[in-house]
């Protein structure tokens, strides 16, 4: 049974916040707060659509274009809040959504189980 508190607990945990800062080497500055969740089952069908949405049904994409359609859907979905300049579509140096990304990714890892090879 899940009660009122298990669930607050249960967001606390599948969120994160976390702040990037990017400077490019033409001047320009990307600095912020994020804070993201893990996506539940059905956030992950709807990324699903929304990538398929984004590539327009086409599966003749090269690797590039089908990796950033399935990056900036996703964070379309699990980013709950983040600075005003945060529009992934518009961003030009992909050096920002990478360090977003990666983030994501670090977090999600802390979810996996550990191997069980070696008594690790």
């Amino acid at each position: 049974m899940v009660t009122e508190k298990t669930e607050k607990n249960v967001d606390l945990r599948n969120t994160h916040t976390f702040k990037i800062d990017k400077r490019m080497p033409y001047g320009a500055t990307y600095e912020g707060t994020f804070t993201i969740h893990r996506p539940t089952i059905g956030e992950k069908m709807k990324i699903g659509v929304l990538e398929a949405m984004e590539l327009g049904g086409m599966n003749n994409i090269d690797n590039l274009v089908s990796g950033l359609a399935h990056i900036v859907t996703t964070l379309d979905v699990i980013v709950d809040d983040h600075p005003i300049w945060w529009e992934p579509r518009k961003i030009r140096d992909v050096e920002v959504i990478q360090a977003v990304w990666e983030n994501y990714i670090e977090y999600l890892n802390e979810f996996q189980k550990p191997s069980e090879k070696g008594g690790e």
